[in-house]
């Protein structure tokens, strides 16, 4: 298909953020969409993903593992439970996730349906593709935040 082919050869880091920005938006306005008919989010779903692929994971690992607060983690697990694909158990300071029986059959079934991902491996061959999520991973490191440098290492 060669997509990088006729692009701009010039593109500020501007240019790149904003591209970036739109592009995330509209997969997750078309997730939404195509998840609207199992009655469930973008949201819900990457939260029910990431309950699925650790082992009864608790909130704040699904915060982090979501780049999402706290709050933000629990509100999606919260209408999972109410929909039966999770259920919790409050430890020791802790909320715990675990899958249910429904959601795994509920998961394959949103994973069979006609996807955004599906659309993607459509719409860009396997080597652009792989250049898109290579330059996107130049993009993350670019944009990390240094570290800061531990206080008791400090020489002033």
């Amino acid at each position: 298909m060669a997509a990088f082919d006729d692009l701009s050869p010039v593109a500020s880091g501007w240019e790149v953020m904003t591209q970036l920005r739109r592009t995330q938006h509209r997969i997750e306005v078309a997730m939404d969409q195509s998840l609207e008919a199992f009655g469930i989010s973008y949201a819900q779903y990457r939260a029910l993903e990431v309950v699925l692929a650790a082992n009864e994971p608790h909130i704040s690992e699904i915060a982090r593992r979501l780049r999402v607060t706290r709050q933000a983690a629990r509100e999606s697990v919260l209408k999972l439970e109410r929909s039966g694909l999770v259920e919790t158990t409050r430890e020791t300071r802790q909320t715990y996730v675990r899958p249910t029986a429904k959601a795994r059959r509920f998961i394959d079934r949103i994973r069979s349906f006609g996807d955004v991902a599906r659309q993607l491996d459509d719409a860009l061959d396997p080597t652009d593709r792989g250049r898109l999520v290579g330059l996107l991973r130049e993009v993350d490191g670019a944009t990390r935040p240094p570290r800061k440098p531990v206080w008791w290492l400090e020489t002033s």
